[in-house]
């Protein structure tokens, strides 16, 4: 895989890394027995706080491993991998850029809980 495949903060590293060894289990167990296409990612980044991750192949199984990393990425912080929420960069929520963190990075960072 390419190293500018991936684009995100080193606190969502074990969720990559977690949703990509479930992944090869799944396909080292299933590739040949049934209709399993072997997973290709094109993408997975950051997008207005959540994990964005796309690919080609594999099966509803693989869709909801994504699926799954998915929904951990809406409270586990960009920046440390510790609990979070998704805050703003600005007063004006539509108009701003939007990461997961936790209270300490939001702090750090100036960004506003979104209410």
């Amino acid at each position: 895989m390419a190293s500018d495949i991936i684009d995100i903060d080193p606190g969502w590293y074990q969720i990559i890394n977690e949703m990509l060894a479930a992944i090869k289990i799944y396909q080292d167990v299933n590739l040949g027995k049934c209709d399993l296409v072997p997973t290709v990612f094109s993408v997975i980044k950051t997008r207005h706080g959540w994990l964005d991750v796309q690919y080609y192949g594999g099966d509803e199984v693989i869709a909801e491993i994504v699926k799954f990393s998915r929904i951990l990425s809406f409270k586990t912080c960009e920046m440390c991998g510790k609990m979070g929420d998704l805050y703003c960069s600005g007063k004006w929520m539509h108009w701003s850029n939007k990461r997961t963190l936790c209270k300490n990075h939001a702090v750090e960072l100036y960004y506003y809980t979104i209410s």
